[in-house]
């Protein structure tokens, strides 16, 4: 019996490192992951969504971070987890401060609410970067609990549960 996922190492060198697989497993996940969100209706559509904004909460936090430490996003942004990237991640290449960085976070993605309510420009400092991801993350849970909650039946069942 074969699968899907044999043929996605079959042209890379030996040895296989571990790297390697994590890379082509990270590449087909996001691959397949795009295929079934581009072809859901709502509300599966808007739940897979959900799904990536915990990346998308990483990658900001990273992008952050590293502009912190005078890094520039076009060093930081291959770092990211693909399932979290966002059209204007790439855009965000012109941001050379953090300042800069959460204007254009805080605009142009779907975050800008969980940013809105629970951040402010001045918080962007290295102590309070964990506080910010923390801080993020429960505004971004509660309202997937409560998206699940409104669909009610096995979802709200299963997903409240685990999002509680």
């Amino acid at each position: 019996m074969s699968t899907d996922y044999g043929h996605f190492l079959a042209n890379e060198a030996s040895p296989l490192t571990v790297s390697v697989i994590d890379e082509k497993l990270k590449e087909k996940l996001v691959i397949e992951f795009q295929h079934i969100r581009n072809q859901s209706v709502e509300p599966m559509s808007t739940f897979l969504d959900y799904i990536t904004y915990s990346y998308m909460i990483d990658n900001i936090v990273l992008l952050i971070t590293g502009t912190l430490h005078q890094r520039s996003i076009s060093e930081l942004i291959p770092k990211c987890h693909p399932l979290g990237s966002f059209e204007q991640m790439e855009a965000s290449n012109i941001a050379s401060t953090p300042a800069e960085l959460y204007n254009a976070v805080l605009v142009d993605t779907p975050l800008a609410p969980y940013f809105i309510d629970c951040i402010s420009e001045q918080d962007l400092d290295e102590m309070n970067i964990e506080i910010i991801r923390n801080t993020l993350y429960k505004a971004y849970l509660e309202d997937f609990y409560e998206f699940c909650n409104k669909l009610g039946g096995a979802t709200a069942d299963v997903m409240c549960e685990a999002l509680a």
